[in-house]
């Protein structure tokens, strides 16, 4: 949100509080208390509310940010653990069954 429009709102609500509570202390002095509790309730449910709505907006950005820079790179990751995983299965398939063990040498060598 706005960081603006959320100073003019939090401002118009402090003006309307503020005159509010003048004219209930000329009008009816013994219900200034009871308005008063309430102001500082709504302000403060307007700030908690702003800050709110300020962080989800900065937490879409910054996911919006992840997403245009990890584009394509997860495909292309996946790829490359499949390539992994087949070339694996081959390994596997190279390896005698009476002894467990993958011969060293020459023939397991890959170009790069």
């Amino acid at each position: 949100m706005n960081k603006t429009v959320m100073f003019v709102t939090f401002a118009a609500l402090a003006f309307v509080g503020l005159a509010g509570s003048v004219l209930l202390l000329i009008l009816r002095p013994e219900s200034s208390q009871d308005f008063t509790t309430l102001l500082i309730t709504v302000l403060g449910l307007a700030t908690t509310a702003g800050g709110t709505f300020y962080a989800l907006g900065k937490q879409g950005e910054q996911i919006k940010k992840i997403d245009r820079q990890t584009n394509g790179t997860l495909s292309a990751l996946r790829e490359e653990n499949d390539r992994l995983t087949r070339e694996n299965v081959e390994l596997a398939k190279q390896v005698p069954t009476e002894t467990g063990a993958i011969p060293v040498g020459e023939m397991l060598r890959r170009d790069l």
